[in-house]
């Protein structure tokens, strides 16, 4: 009677091995995080234009997106914090404005870009695709 008992012990053991596999294996992996804001989008197959919070293209970046003659707000998460700045297209124009509704002073973006813009940036307006 000792063999069936330890037949049955490892039948209890296997099975619950395969409990606890099967959820595993059904499992979603969960979506990566995104840095960019909720006006950034994820990346650059439909960006219009790719900002950096530090100067250089460097640090934090997202990417953001528009309809030509659109005025765009960053986004609170951007506004004012865009340190440099460029196009993923070297013939596309951006214009970066100082106020939310694309007033007050600006600059234009190609794809050479700017390497040190000011703490100042608060909306967009993509001129050409």
């Amino acid at each position: 009677m000792f063999v069936p008992r330890k037949l049955l012990l490892t039948a209890v053991t296997l099975a619950g091995t395969v409990a606890l596999v099967q959820p595993s294996s059904a499992a979603q992996s969960a979506p990566a995080p995104s840095l960019g804001s909720a006006t950034g989008s994820a990346g650059p197959a439909a960006a219009s234009w790719h900002a950096f919070a530090s100067t250089g293209f460097s640090g934090l970046d997202t990417y953001f997106s528009g309809n030509p003659g659109e005025c765009k707000y960053v986004g609170d998460n951007w506004n004012d914090r865009i340190r440099s700045a460029r196009t993923e297209v070297a013939t596309r124009r951006v214009e970066l404005w100082d106020n939310y509704n694309c007033t007050g002073g600006a600059i234009i973006i190609d794809g050479s870009g700017y390497n040190s813009i000011g703490a100042w940036v608060s909306a967009y307006r993509i001129v050409n695709e």
